[in-house]
């Protein structure tokens, strides 16, 4: 394959992929004036001034993010030490599957170098094809069995391959971007259970609820506030009886915290204390939050799901 067609496949699945520092200088003379003393306090002579508050510690300015390197597998293969703890970008040929989430990679489609670079997926969702184009993002390390980063994706993989890439540069890859421009190794959800899309409609009906409560407090239309304020109610009901068999307290306490904001919406609105009604409203929305945080989980997919564990065991009870 020429260089010309590499680089424009490359260039084609790449595509989607001052701070100013100033210095003061301050210099003290061995004489220089003292600024006075704190007088003591009145009605105690001979006080001794209170001591200065400790300044607070500077907060540690963030790590920047490294880069992505662009490399080919020839270039890793033969250089590693070059790109040991670097996060790359590569593509690349898939040279042969290795297990369930480990698979090789050449730069040469048409034959095997023996430059081929191991590759760790965190997951693949769909197989990858020999000689198909993949691009594959992760970090580089040097593959050792114990090292904590490759250890947890070695399930499958064979003693002879493990052998063959020990020593050798290993990307443990966070994308693996086929042909088809899908990234394969993204975290998708498992399928809804009927419980779980129950839910979601109800978590839906919460949001759309809510949601119309800016444009009621604008109408003072106190028939929509006491429709939407019941739609909320049956929904809160419904989300503690969704959490009750999971045994989460917390999450039960805020559906009822919730409930008894939406009952008090209805009452305010009926007596037009439209700011009681705005505020409701809004602590609705943080009580939401809250339980979204603790309980809701996204996915690479950007979709949701209930964040749950059983329960629990009581004593005395066995699994």
């Amino acid at each position: 394959m020429s260089c010309s067609s590499f680089d424009s496949r490359r260039a084609a699945l790449l595509v989607r992929s001052a701070v100013a520092l100033g210095f003061v200088i301050s210099v003290a003379a061995p004489h220089a004036q003292q600024p006075p003393a704190t007088p003591p306090a009145q009605g105690t002579p001979g006080a001794k001034p209170a001591a200065p508050a400790p300044a607070a510690p500077a907060a540690a300015p963030a790590a920047p993010q490294k880069p992505l390197v662009p490399v080919v597998a020839s270039s890793l293969a033969a250089k590693p030490d070059a790109y040991y703890g670097e996060n790359v970008t590569m593509m690349a040929t898939v040279d042969q599957t290795l297990s369930t989430i480990a698979f090789s990679v050449d730069q040469d489609k048409t034959k095997s170098t023996g430059q081929d670079v191991l590759v760790l997926a965190p997951r693949l969702n769909e197989p990858l094809e020999p000689n198909s184009y993949v691009t594959v993002i992760g970090e580089v390390v040097k593959f050792d069995a114990t090292n904590a980063k490759v250890k947890d994706r070695l399930t499958g993989l064979s003693p002879e391959a493990i052998a063959k890439f020990n020593g050798k540069p290993v990307i443990v890859a966070t994308s693996v971007i086929n042909a088809a421009m899908n990234d394969v190794a993204r975290r998708l959800p498992p399928k809804m259970t009927a419980e779980e899309e129950a839910f979601q409609k109800v978590m839906q009906k919460v949001g759309a609820a809510n949601g119309a409560f800016r444009g009621i407090i604008e109408k003072s239309d106190a028939a929509a506030a006491k429709e939407q304020a019941a739609a909320l109610k049956a929904a809160f009901i419904s989300t503690e009886a969704f959490f009750k068999p999971h045994g989460k307290a917390d999450a039960i306490g805020w559906a009822q915290d919730a409930r008894k904001l939406a009952e008090a919406i209805e009452l305010s609105a009926a007596a037009g204390k439209w700011d009681e009604v705005k505020a409701a409203s809004t602590n609705i929305g943080k009580t939401c939050g809250t339980c979204h945080t603790a309980y809701r989980e996204r996915y690479d997919d950007g979709s949701f799901r209930a964040k749950l564990t059983p329960p629990p065991a009581k004593p005395g009870s066995s699994l």
